[in-house]
């Protein structure tokens, strides 16, 4: 989760009912005659859970199957959607209907495990996927918890956003402890890298990951110091994706994203790396959407007028 968001936001607590699967399946096709990734990482399986934009998440997980041969590639949503031109096979998981984001906290910490069957699963977004597998390090399978470092964080826990993640079978093991499900909150990812942290490190030994190590996986709002395995925020995704690729990603986007905060970040961030056009498409869709706050309304004055530097 963004760390600006964190600072601001109180948890919502979750009943600690986990969802339901439905168990239906359908495996989307890879093509053969494809290169194979060069990085195999067989205690792995790579998983989305998103019911909003399906067709996105299932991008994200081919894209990171072009560069990583994980044991299973699984997206995790409602019915059973296809995008055409994937390259890697990925399972899809009928889990019924996630509708906000305490849904999503809630099945990431009580079902996500049922979906889990090797040591660790790296959990890919839709604006967060596996963007250079060289980056990847042994040592990363020797934590139960990685993801990109917040830019605040309490007690000096640094580690880390949850939208690009690697979590340990054993770490959604130990978060079905009673004593745990009862303080389950939303988000998810300040649940167990914040709140439930010092239990797991003390009483189930659970393993997080430095900072040096977190920066090395992903970086989200903070830049990386050098090269990193993957990302998280689509206010990032013109970091990773050439032009043609962004401008696809970002027609796709729903509305509720575009009207988001992410949305006005994803626009200054476009804006301000030279972006202009894009930022102007996506700014006026903003307003169209009903956007009055004054900081979208400047931002697409800026993007409008090539002499007004953002």
């Amino acid at each position: 989760m963004d760390a600006d968001r964190r600072s601001s936001q109180r948890p919502v607590v979750l009943s600690a009912t986990p969802g339901l699967s439905r168990k239906t399946t359908q495996t989307v096709n890879h093509d053969p005659t494809l290169p194979q990734p060069a990085l195999h990482l067989p205690d792995v399986t790579a998983v989305a859970v998103d019911t909003r934009s399906p067709a996105l998440a299932l991008r994200a997980l081919t894209t990171s199957a072009r560069q990583v041969q994980f044991d299973r590639c699984v997206l995790l949503t409602e019915g059973s959607p296809f995008l055409p031109g994937t390259t890697q096979s990925v399972e899809c998981v009928d889990i019924g209907p996630i509708r906000s984001g305490a849904d999503y906290s809630r099945f990431v910490l009580g079902s996500l495990l049922d979906h889990v069957h090797t040591s660790h699963v790296l959990i890919v977004q839709w604006d967060g996927f596996v963007v250079d597998a060289q980056g990847w390090q042994a040592d990363f399978l020797d934590m139960d918890y990685l993801g990109a470092p917040w830019g605040k964080a309490h007690n000096g826990h640094f580690v880390g956003n949850g939208g690009f993640s690697l979590r340990s079978r054993k770490l959604l093991q130990a978060l079905q402890t009673d004593s745990f499900r009862q303080r389950w909150h939303h988000p998810e990812d300040i649940c167990i890298a914040q709140t439930l942290r010092p239990e797991l490190e003390r009483d189930h030994g659970i393993r997080f990951g430095s900072l040096g190590q977190a920066q090395a996986f992903a970086f989200e709002n903070e830049p990386s110091p050098g090269p990193s395995f993957g990302f998280h925020g689509v206010f990032n995704l013109h970091k990773v994706l050439p032009p043609t690729q962004l401008a696809e990603v970002l027609a796709m986007l729903p509305d509720s994203v575009i009207i988001s905060r992410d949305g006005f970040k994803a626009a200054r961030a476009l804006l301000r790396d030279g972006h202009r056009q894009m930022a102007a498409a996506l700014l006026q869709r903003r307003l169209a959407l009903g956007s009055r706050d004054w900081r979208s309304r400047w931002l697409a004055l800026r993007a409008g007028r090539p002499d007004v530097r953002a």
